[in-house]
């Protein structure tokens, strides 16, 4: 299984959760640890390496998240922590570099201002990304807490939070059920605000995060139909995102610099990015209709999911989600 690979593969429902969990932990850490010194040291090179950190970091907090009841509570506690940290140092980043590219696309030389102070930003943070990477690289103290993590599996299970099932099939379902209960009590309509539809982006990706560790035992309509949409809702919702948070530093560096120049640009950008931002919402309720939500909810397939097809009408058929885009994935 490669350690940079997006999908748990193997599992089978009658394995134990402490193997499913010892399968899905290793690797997902492991990635984590390979791509943190590309991300400190070689982002000047390629600066996705730092964009591959962050969703790593995602990822891994992931699975602690999902498996934290098979693990001693201190260790878990270490490890999101520091996966924490490594993600912040990594999110920073990668926000100005996307932040950075954009511009450059939409805008060009009209914001040349602009881009120089976000240069000197990124520069300013790349920094943090090496210092918690030396961190974690002395005395291989990051690779040893993986280690210890996952060998505790094999030991005493006294100082775990709780004792789970061994049907793994059957607690994966439980999870699952879980997160799709949160992600349908956020679930927005047409006059959700911006901030609404970010906490809809955030359960959505803990949807999508659970598929690709449970997807072997689950339903294959959830890997093959249910998790292209989630990656679409994600990136129409990330749209969004990014004007929300383009205006949002706009204001703190206007607030923050003393030059005239630098000042205007960010008076001319802020508008010009509500505006987008206006636009980016309108198009995403536009795609996210009664129809689709109906559809993705069918095919999530909990009692939950069934409460809430029957408050709001009755689901689309399979052609009609077929037609909407919930399709395979490429």
């Amino acid at each position: 299984m490669a350690a940079s690979a997006k999908w748990i593969e193997g599992l089978a429902a009658d394995c134990t959760v402490e193997e499913a969990a010892r399968r899905s932990v290793g690797p997902r850490l492991s990635s984590v640890v390979h791509l943190l010194p590309l991300a400190a040291h070689l982002a000047g090179e390629d600066v996705e390496h730092v964009h591959r950190l962050r969703v790593a970091t995602r990822r891994a907090t992931a699975a602690l998240k999902l498996y934290c009841h098979v693990f001693p509570k201190k260790r878990v506690r270490w490890m999101k922590r520091r996966l924490r940290a490594i993600r912040r140092a990594a999110g920073d980043a990668r926000d100005l570099d996307v932040l950075a590219a954009r511009l450059t696309r939409e805008y060009g030389q009209a914001v040349a201002p602009i881009l120089t102070h976000i240069a000197r930003e990124r520069a300013a943070v790349q920094p943090v990304i090496v210092e918690v990477a030396d961190l974690c690289r002395s005395n291989d103290q990051f690779v040893r807490k993986v280690a210890g993590l996952l060998r505790k599996l094999d030991g005493d299970t006294g100082d775990r939070c709780s004792q789970v099932s061994s049907d793994f099939g059957q607690w994966a379902r439980e999870q699952f059920g879980r997160v799709t209960k949160d992600f349908l009590a956020v679930m927005p309509n047409e006059t959700s605000t911006a901030a609404e539809l970010h906490q809809f982006r955030i359960r959505a990706k803990a949807v999508r995060y659970v598929i690709e560790l449970v997807a072997d035992v689950l339903d294959a309509d959830l890997r093959k139909r249910a998790y292209p949409v989630v990656e679409e809702l994600q990136e129409r919702l990330g749209n969004v995102q990014d004007h929300v948070a383009a205006i949002e530093r706009c204001r703190g560096w206007r607030e923050a610099t003393q030059d005239d120049t630098l000042r205007e640009a960010l008076v001319e950008l802020t508008l010009a990015e509500e505006r987008k931002m206006t636009d980016s919402i309108r198009a995403y309720h536009e795609w996210w209709n009664a129809d689709r939500a109906r559809g993705i909810v069918s095919v999530l397939g909990r009692d939950d999911c069934a409460a809430w097809l029957a408050s709001h009408g009755e689901g689309a058929s399979e052609d009609d989600m077929l037609r909407e885009g919930v399709g395979e994935s490429p």
